[in-house]
């Protein structure tokens, strides 16, 4: 069987069951089994929220189900130890290094000693040069205000923007507390009183002043105007003397994505201070440019958060791996070693599992069929290997693992992860009985998150921690969202949202709801549903890849009638996405 094939029948439709997670209500989900996926196909797959067990693929339906289960995934470099993940850390080090467990573990030897090395992580170096930049600015604008000159947007475009800009006044005004708050931090720095700002904050500018210019660049919209830059004006001297217009822009962009609302316009704050203006029949285009705005706007959150944290992080987090051990496929944490095996079942690892059911879980089914199909299926092909540009001697292993710990010669816990470029994804955790009261399975996730920071040193573009599933209503999940920062995919938009008390509390709200009166979207972005997972445009279908009798084609190039599969079509398009129904196989 070809990596990345699907069969087609598998998406009829949805089907339901009693919800696992509650034991109460529905959950609705479709699903597929396959033989194996590539790697980053399933990493898109994660960020469609679809989730994997052994070689079955899932995905749940938001609309139906009766518990509110979100994708979680986190920065590695971000994470910063909370004060019990560091009482856990120590606890347990102290606890192996004692007599408490040496009649317990065979050959275990006396002493872990805390791991004091510290993690020098590279700083981002800034080595632009500001007078260049000037010099080689200025003679751009000259040429763009050229341009602008030659070409004229008609009065009837400016009439109706200055009708919007009037009414985007009136919202500032009647929301001049959050416009405040979306500059706090600064204002308390400045030792402002937010109510005295909230009383200064100018927002009456003459409309005439507000001037409005065709685009230069496709992308960036089919118009844009100085209309923010004129607010910021207005508030510089008294507000903003120290505080430049692009980060002035940048914090306004949520509001102006939440409150810019028209019919005939849609409109995108730029970080250079520019408002970017498209008009209806280029909405695929603003959605496409916002969604690259959004993601410099996390690029630039992330440097900054680096930055500041960089020193705290490295008084704060406690360091578990021993860096002059630390290899691609193994590391010591004082005398526990740590392997990267390939997701094999042996008998030492199926015995610590069934030990593992039984004394945590109190459940004595568990065989080695169960097992081998939860937690041994290599789902993941694992032929490709990534070496490092950086350091020739670190791989980066891609596919499903058992991250195996090891006291002496005795087996003490597994990790079960997959690995692809981009993440390392937590599956599932098991340990000897004897550690269960000293949260081995927080202690793995620290692990496993410094694992990760560790070799992004060597893959830059390796860097988040997927935890499967948050859910707020159930004990056994709430903990993911303690690793933070931490973000939730939205169901609607898919975009990521960080998980921040604001939206901790509208998640609590909407699980009290009933089902079909919750609203699925959490992103505050002013987007519909990405175009990639639209389905009203089908055009695409024809180029599909199937697989008949052996032989990989086109749709078009089949004598198959298309007609009695759009139905299955449909239900695959709106749950992958264009770009991955293009990637992947379809069998019948």
């Amino acid at each position: 069987m070809n990596i990345d094939n699907i069969n087609l029948a598998y998406f009829k439709g949805d089907h339901s069951s009693t919800c696992s997670y509650c034991n109460k209500g529905k959950s609705y989900s479709l699903g597929f089994s396959t033989n194996k996926l590539y790697p980053s196909t399933y990493q898109s797959m994660m960020d469609r929220g679809w989730r994997r067990c052994g070689t079955y693929y899932y995905k749940y339906n938001f609309t139906l189900n009766c518990c509110l289960a979100y994708t979680i995934r986190a920065n590695a470099l971000l994470i910063q130890h909370k004060k019990g993940q560091r009482k856990i850390a120590k606890t347990f080090l102290n606890v192996v290094q004692s007599d408490i467990l040496k009649n317990k573990v065979e050959d275990m030897k006396q002493t872990l000693e805390l791991i004091n090395n510290n993690i020098k992580e590279d700083k981002y170096k800034k080595t632009s040069n500001k007078q260049q930049q000037k010099q080689e600015i200025q003679p751009k604008q000259k040429l763009v205000q050229e341009k602008q000159q030659q070409q004229i947007v008609s009065q009837e475009i400016i009439n109706s923007l200055k009708l919007h800009f009037q009414q985007f006044q009136q919202i500032i005004a009647q929301n001049i507390q959050e416009v405040v708050q979306l500059f706090k931090e600064y204002f308390e720095q400045k030792e402002l009183i937010i109510e005295q700002v909230q009383q200064i904050f100018q927002i009456n500018l003459n409309i005439d002043t507000v001037k409005i210019f065709p685009s230069q660049v496709n992308h960036k919209g089919d118009y844009y105007t100085n209309f923010i830059m004129l607010l910021y004006g207005l508030n510089k001297k008294q507000l903003f003397q120290d505080f430049p217009v692009n980060k002035f822009a940048l914090k306004f962009i949520p509001f102006v994505q939440k409150y810019f609302i028209s019919n005939q316009f849609l409109f995108i704050q730029e970080t250079t201070g520019f408002l970017s203006i498209f008009t209806k029949d280029n909405l695929q285009k603003a959605n496409v440019h916002l969604i690259q705005i959004q993601k410099s706007i996390d690029q630039e959150k992330n440097k900054m958060l680096i930055e500041q944290n960089d020193v705290n992080q490295q008084k704060q987090n406690i360091k578990l791996i021993d860096t002059f051990t630390f290899n691609s496929n193994s590391f010591q944490i004082g005398n526990m070693k740590v392997l990267l095996k390939p997701a094999k079942c042996s008998n030492e690892n199926l015995q610590l599992y069934k030990r593992y059911c039984k004394e945590i879980h109190n459940n004595i089914k568990e065989n080695k069929t169960k097992y081998k199909q939860f937690l041994c299926e290599e789902g993941l092909d694992s032929q490709k290997l990534i070496q490092s540009q950086i350091d020739a001697s670190k791989i980066l292993f891609l596919g499903c693992f058992h991250m195996r710990y090891y006291l002496g010669d005795n087996l003490v816990a597994v990790g079960v992860v997959d690995i692809t470029e981009t993440s390392l994804s937590s599956v599932y955790y098991f340990y000897d009985p004897i550690f269960e009261e000293f949260n081995f399975g927080t202690f793995g996730a620290l692990v496993e998150i410094e694992y990760v920071k560790l070799m992004n040193q060597y893959f830059p573009d390796f860097k988040y921690y997927y935890l499967g599933f948050y859910l707020q209503n159930t004990n056994k999940m709430l903990y993911k969202g303690d690793f933070e920062p931490c973000e939730l995919l939205c169901p609607e938009t898919y975009t990521w949202v960080e998980l921040t008390k604001e939206l901790r509390s509208e998640i609590d709200k909407r699980q009290s709801q009933d089902i079909n009166q919750r609203q699925i979207r959490i992103s505050q972005q002013n987007i519909e549903i990405i175009d990639d997972m639209k389905s009203n445009d089908k055009s695409f279908y024809g180029q599909i890849q199937i697989c008949l009798n052996d032989q990989i084609m086109k749709l078009s190039e089949s004598n198959l009638q298309v007609e009695k599969l759009t139905k299955y079509f449909d239900n695959a398009y709106c749950r992958f996405g264009r770009q991955l129904m293009e990637k992947l196989i379809f069998e019948f």
